[in-house]
């Protein structure tokens, strides 16, 4: 009898320890979902702060993601000029430079991130939303070898300013 007694309250025991450690790790991990309510794209947004713990770590995750699309998009910009051979030069410089852009003012962003310049990280965020490029070759007729590329950047980059834009309304 005294087993059986000891049994249950090693198991009471046991259960309490458990939900005070799930409460626990719950409370230090971040709901992805109270961050990405001004994103267009959810599911796209909690990819991008997945494994974050707070939301500085949350904009660091996204900003490195979208960072990783930009340089590859612009180690690509050679199909685009591939692209637009027949077109006049400014558009080829155009689009190096839009693409340039938006790696520096992410790489600057992140830079802000780390000094907690949260007001400099939202000016760089949104400079990094660069369409310049997407905007001569549609006024020129010109589809760009790349296009899904260029749209996943700017998705990319809208998240981010919708994680930026969430942290605002909750410490405003």
């Amino acid at each position: 009898m005294a087993i059986g007694k000891f049994n249950s309250f090693s198991f009471f025991l046991l259960a309490i320890v458990a939900s005070i450690f799930t409460q626990h790790a719950s409370a230090t991990s971040i709901d992805a979902s109270s961050l990405c309510k001004s994103s267009k794209d959810k599911d796209l947004c909690a990819t991008m702060v997945n494994g974050a713990t707070n939301w500085h770590d949350a904009i660091g995750n996204a900003i490195n993601a979208t960072l990783s699309v930009a340089n590859e998009l612009q180690s690509k910009s050679g199909f685009v000029a591939a692209s637009i051979a027949n077109l006049p030069p400014s558009i080829k410089e155009t689009c190096k430079e839009s693409f340039q852009t938006t790696s520096d003012m992410l790489h600057e962003g992140l830079e802000h991130l780390a000094a907690g310049d949260n007001s400099s990280l939202h000016t760089k965020l949104s400079a990094a939303l660069d369409t310049e490029c997407t905007d001569e070759l549609s006024d020129h007729g010109v589809a760009s070898p790349i296009a899904n590329m260029i749209e996943d950047l700017h998705k990319k980059v809208s998240v981010c300013l919708a994680i930026m834009i969430q942290n605002e309304n909750v410490t405003a």
